[in-house]
């Protein structure tokens, strides 16, 4: 049975996850015309790939030319620097949010986890892509952002191995969300097996 905490949990972030408390839609390190290429260059990476995104694509998009895109940005290597930046900005603010509301940190993490089209999940997404072409600066922003969020854990549940527990759940629903879109009579991504999950979670917890 779902304790009284774990209920009182589920129901404050039972609503979209775009909606919790802590979620940027606009960009932290870039504003103006550097925001929008940014994203740009972003959003190709998540949808197009790495071979995708080229300048020229990045200014088709942003309705630029690639020398307007190189006035911003001196070059690829310099989208892919501000990229790294952004993510890092995003989940330190992230973890941030986590640390303050302990209590809290658990369902806002599983719930979050699950709207892979927030701008933190595809900041996380695009340098993903660029990590997979073998980009150890990228890696190593990855690994970083983890061990910020995985901090965070540990300091709201007290135990390690939950907390790792909880991080690798996380990635497991935002995988599945992924599988979910589009889908008829979806069971395993909705409100059900999200309290189902936080029950398990905090009789781990004791």
């Amino acid at each position: 049975m779902m304790s009284t905490s774990t209920s009182v949990m589920t129901q404050r972030y039972s609503h979209s996850p775009g909606s919790l408390p802590g979620y940027h839609c606009r960009m932290l390190t870039v504003s103006g015309q550097r925001e929008k290429i940014l994203t740009a260059y972003m959003n190709l990476l998540v949808d197009s790939g790495v071979r995708g995104t080229t300048l020229e694509a990045v200014g088709t998009t942003c309705k630029l030319s690639k020398a307007g895109v190189l006035h911003h940005f001196a070059s690829k290597q310099a989208l892919g620097a501000a990229l790294l930046a952004e993510l890092q900005a995003q989940a330190r603010v992230d973890a941030d949010n986590m640390l303050g509301d302990l209590d809290n940190a658990v369902s806002y993490y599983i719930v979050s986890s699950q709207d892979r089209d927030s701008l933190l999940e595809r900041l996380v997404e695009a340098v993903y892509r660029l990590a997979q072409t073998g980009d150890t600066d990228a890696l190593d922003v990855l690994r970083e952002c983890r061990e910020g969020w995985f901090d965070a854990l540990v300091r709201a549940i007290g135990d390690p191995a939950v907390a790792r527990l909880v991080l690798f759940v996380g990635d497991g629903m935002n995988h599945n969300a992924l599988l979910s879109v589009g889908a008829v009579d979806e069971k395993f991504i909705n409100a059900e097996s999200t309290a189902e999950i936080l029950g398990a979670i905090q009789d781990l917890r004791g």
